[in-house]
Protein backbone atom coordinates (compact mmCIF):
# COMPACT_ATOMS: atom_id res chain seq x y z
CA UNK A 1 0.00 0.00 0.00
CA UNK A 2 3.00 2.33 -0.40
CA UNK A 3 1.24 4.00 -3.33
CA UNK A 4 -2.01 4.54 -1.42
CA UNK A 5 -3.20 8.13 -1.36
CA UNK A 6 -6.45 8.69 0.51
CA UNK A 7 -9.17 10.95 -0.75
CA UNK A 8 -9.98 14.14 1.18
CA UNK A 9 -13.23 12.47 2.28
CA UNK A 10 -11.35 9.46 3.66
CA UNK A 11 -9.05 11.77 5.63
CA UNK A 12 -12.01 13.77 6.94
CA UNK A 13 -13.80 10.57 7.98
CA UNK A 14 -10.68 9.20 9.70
CA UNK A 15 -10.51 12.46 11.64
CA UNK A 16 -14.19 12.02 12.53
CA UNK A 17 -13.45 8.53 13.90
CA UNK A 18 -10.51 9.80 15.95
CA UNK A 19 -12.67 12.64 17.28
CA UNK A 20 -15.53 10.27 18.15
CA UNK A 21 -13.07 7.92 19.88
CA UNK A 22 -11.70 10.81 21.93
CA UNK A 23 -15.20 11.94 22.90
CA UNK A 24 -16.17 8.43 23.91
CA UNK A 25 -13.03 8.04 26.03
CA UNK A 26 -13.86 11.33 27.75
CA UNK A 27 -17.47 10.40 28.52
CA UNK A 28 -16.99 6.71 29.40
CA UNK A 29 -15.31 7.02 32.82
CA UNK A 30 -17.81 9.64 33.98
CA UNK A 31 -20.88 7.61 32.99
CA UNK A 32 -19.49 4.28 34.19
CA UNK A 33 -18.59 5.85 37.55
CA UNK A 34 -22.08 7.15 38.26
CA UNK A 35 -23.78 4.02 36.92
CA UNK A 36 -21.57 1.80 39.09
CA UNK A 37 -22.24 3.99 42.13
CA UNK A 38 -26.01 3.85 41.57
CA UNK A 39 -25.97 0.08 41.17
CA UNK A 40 -23.80 -0.36 44.28
CA UNK A 41 -26.05 1.97 46.29
CA UNK A 42 -29.30 0.18 45.44
CA UNK A 43 -28.11 -3.44 45.22
CA UNK A 44 -30.86 -4.16 42.69
CA UNK A 45 -31.59 -7.84 42.15
CA UNK A 46 -32.49 -9.46 38.87
CA UNK A 47 -36.17 -9.30 37.98
CA UNK A 48 -38.20 -12.33 39.07
CA UNK A 49 -39.18 -12.82 35.41
CA UNK A 50 -35.54 -13.53 34.50
CA UNK A 51 -35.00 -15.82 37.48
CA UNK A 52 -38.07 -17.83 36.46
CA UNK A 53 -36.50 -18.23 33.01
CA UNK A 54 -33.36 -19.72 34.53
CA UNK A 55 -31.10 -16.71 35.02
CA UNK A 56 -29.17 -17.04 38.29
CA UNK A 57 -30.53 -14.70 40.95
CA UNK A 58 -27.94 -12.12 41.92
CA UNK A 59 -27.36 -8.44 42.58
CA UNK A 60 -26.77 -6.38 39.44
CA UNK A 61 -23.48 -4.52 39.73
CA UNK A 62 -22.48 -4.27 36.06
CA UNK A 63 -24.03 -1.74 33.69
CA UNK A 64 -24.21 -4.39 30.97
CA UNK A 65 -26.63 -6.40 33.11
CA UNK A 66 -29.13 -3.59 33.71
CA UNK A 67 -31.47 -5.04 31.11
CA UNK A 68 -32.20 -7.66 33.79
CA UNK A 69 -33.74 -5.06 36.14
CA UNK A 70 -37.42 -5.14 36.97
CA UNK A 71 -39.50 -2.34 35.47
CA UNK A 72 -39.73 -0.59 38.84
CA UNK A 73 -36.00 -0.86 39.55
CA UNK A 74 -35.18 0.27 36.01
CA UNK A 75 -37.26 3.42 36.54
CA UNK A 76 -35.28 4.25 39.70
CA UNK A 77 -31.95 3.41 38.05
CA UNK A 78 -32.62 5.50 34.94
CA UNK A 79 -33.98 8.46 36.90
CA UNK A 80 -30.83 8.53 39.02
CA UNK A 81 -28.62 8.09 35.95
CA UNK A 82 -30.32 11.05 34.26
CA UNK A 83 -29.88 13.17 37.39
CA UNK A 84 -26.19 12.16 37.60
CA UNK A 85 -25.75 12.90 33.89
CA UNK A 86 -27.20 16.36 34.37
CA UNK A 87 -25.11 16.97 37.50
CA UNK A 88 -22.00 16.00 35.49
CA UNK A 89 -23.11 18.55 32.86
CA UNK A 90 -23.15 15.95 30.07
CA UNK A 91 -25.36 17.11 27.21
CA UNK A 92 -27.59 14.91 25.03
CA UNK A 93 -30.25 15.69 22.44
CA UNK A 94 -33.00 13.79 24.21
CA UNK A 95 -33.71 13.76 27.97
CA UNK A 96 -33.76 9.96 28.08
CA UNK A 97 -30.47 9.38 26.26
CA UNK A 98 -27.32 8.08 27.89
CA UNK A 99 -24.25 10.12 26.93
CA UNK A 100 -22.08 7.01 26.71
CA UNK A 101 -24.49 5.23 24.37
CA UNK A 102 -24.69 8.38 22.26
CA UNK A 103 -20.88 8.56 22.12
CA UNK A 104 -20.58 4.87 21.21
CA UNK A 105 -23.20 5.30 18.49
CA UNK A 106 -21.38 8.34 17.05
CA UNK A 107 -18.14 6.34 16.93
CA UNK A 108 -19.81 3.37 15.23
CA UNK A 109 -21.47 5.63 12.65
CA UNK A 110 -18.14 7.34 11.96
CA UNK A 111 -16.40 3.97 11.61
CA UNK A 112 -19.06 2.71 9.21
CA UNK A 113 -18.76 5.83 7.06
CA UNK A 114 -14.97 5.49 7.02
CA UNK A 115 -15.07 1.82 6.01
CA UNK A 116 -17.54 2.60 3.24
CA UNK A 117 -15.39 5.48 1.99
CA UNK A 118 -12.25 3.34 2.06
CA UNK A 119 -14.06 0.68 0.05
CA UNK A 120 -14.26 3.11 -2.87
CA UNK A 121 -10.48 2.73 -3.35
CA UNK A 122 -9.41 0.08 -5.87
CA UNK A 123 -8.41 -3.12 -4.12
CA UNK A 124 -10.10 -2.14 -0.85
CA UNK A 125 -13.69 -2.90 -1.79
CA UNK A 126 -13.91 -5.63 0.88
CA UNK A 127 -13.71 -2.96 3.62
CA UNK A 128 -17.41 -2.29 3.04
CA UNK A 129 -18.17 -5.86 4.13
CA UNK A 130 -21.45 -5.65 6.02
CA UNK A 131 -21.32 -9.06 7.69
CA UNK A 132 -18.06 -9.10 9.62
CA UNK A 133 -17.71 -10.48 13.09
CA UNK A 134 -17.04 -7.89 15.77
CA UNK A 135 -13.40 -9.02 15.92
CA UNK A 136 -12.86 -8.67 12.17
CA UNK A 137 -14.63 -5.32 12.12
CA UNK A 138 -12.38 -4.06 14.93
CA UNK A 139 -9.32 -5.24 12.98
CA UNK A 140 -10.58 -3.51 9.84
CA UNK A 141 -11.07 -0.26 11.76
CA UNK A 142 -7.61 -0.57 13.30
CA UNK A 143 -5.96 -1.24 9.92
CA UNK A 144 -7.87 1.62 8.33
CA UNK A 145 -6.89 4.11 11.02
CA UNK A 146 -3.26 3.01 10.88
CA UNK A 147 -3.32 3.43 7.11
CA UNK A 148 -4.83 6.92 7.28
CA UNK A 149 -3.13 8.25 10.44
CA UNK A 150 -0.16 9.74 8.55
CA UNK A 151 -2.58 11.86 6.51
CA UNK A 152 -4.72 13.08 9.41
CA UNK A 153 -4.26 16.47 11.03
CA UNK A 154 -3.09 16.85 14.60
CA UNK A 155 -5.50 17.52 17.45
CA UNK A 156 -5.20 21.30 17.15
CA UNK A 157 -5.95 21.23 13.42
CA UNK A 158 -8.92 18.90 13.85
CA UNK A 159 -10.38 20.95 16.72
CA UNK A 160 -9.93 24.11 14.67
CA UNK A 161 -11.97 22.63 11.83
CA UNK A 162 -14.62 21.33 14.26
CA UNK A 163 -14.92 24.75 15.88
CA UNK A 164 -15.23 26.45 12.48
CA UNK A 165 -17.92 23.99 11.45
CA UNK A 166 -19.78 24.48 14.75
CA UNK A 167 -19.55 28.26 14.40
CA UNK A 168 -20.95 28.05 10.85
CA UNK A 169 -23.82 25.82 11.92
CA UNK A 170 -24.65 28.14 14.80
CA UNK A 171 -24.76 31.22 12.61
CA UNK A 172 -26.80 29.42 9.93
CA UNK A 173 -29.56 28.46 12.37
Amino acid sequence: MKSFTPTPEQIRLAEAVFTAMAYESLVRPIVEAYETAILAKHQFKISRNWVEKGVRDRVILNRKDTFLLSFEDAKVYHAECFAARDAANLKVDHPEHCPLLVAENLRIQAENALLNALATSPGLESFAQAHWTMELRAKAIDITLRLLAPFVGNAEQILGRVQKTAACSITVK
